[in-house]
């Protein structure tokens, strides 16, 4: 992998595990629309946003208002505080930025839990610029996240590298025009198979030129 000037992050299952805190969401907006919850349901709803896993589980528009108000009412508890670091977040952050790179984060997750999270562990002055769910009308898999970073950092699109775990990350980034990393750690929380520019199993590998 060659090195880039500017590294994109998403954060849910790619800085921090926050699997706990989505499956709190799920166990409690999908039985109130009549969708048994179990573990195995739980893997194929990660890097889904709120939208895609309801038409994906459930589909009736007459449940739409019922499953939303279950699920945002979880999102705004303190069940985000249960997420922590990979174990190399930090390490591969501060190494990139020894190196010289710029760090940028652009996530479904709302910008201000984000930020709460990176504080909480020590990490909130390493990137510098952050795109949340509450900053662009259209979210992954279409580019305007990713676009909203890129015009900020104005660094060439081939000189930017976009790290996800999801089916919408590369999807984001091959519609924003530049490259994509995905981190599989074979968890079973990753898809085998995305299409991307590479495939790492830690976030290591992105440090290994």
């Amino acid at each position: 992998m060659r090195r880039y000037s500017l590294y994109l992050f998403d954060f849910d299952n790619t800085l921090f595990d926050t699997s706990a805190g989505i499956e709190a969401i799920l166990m409690r907006a999908l039985p109130a629309v009549g969708v048994g919850y179990t573990p195995s349901l739980f893997q194929g709803t990660l890097g889904l946003s709120m939208d895609q896993v309801f038409d994906k589980y459930v589909g009736d528009p007459a449940l739409y208002d019922t499953y939303t108000d279950e699920f945002m009412k979880v999102v705004q508890s303190d069940a985000y505080l249960t997420a922590k670091p990979f174990p190399e977040t930090r390490k591969v952050l501060e190494e990139l930025v020894r190196r010289g790179a710029r760090i940028g984060i652009v996530s479904g997750k709302k910008r201000y839990k984000i930020e709460r999270l990176m504080g909480d562990w020590g990490m909130g002055d390493i990137p510098e610029f952050i795109v949340g769910f509450d900053d662009t009308e259209r979210h992954k898999p279409h580019p305007d996240p990713i676009q909203k970073a890129l015009d900020f950092f104005g660094i060439p699109l081939d000189d930017v590298l976009y790290v996800g775990d999801s089916p919408n990350d590369p999807a984001a980034a091959k519609a924003a025009g530049i490259d994509c990393a995905v981190v599989n750690r074979h968890d079973g929380s990753t898809p085998d198979g995305l299409p991307c520019t590479y495939e790492v199993g830690s976030l290591t590998g992105i440090l290994d030129c």
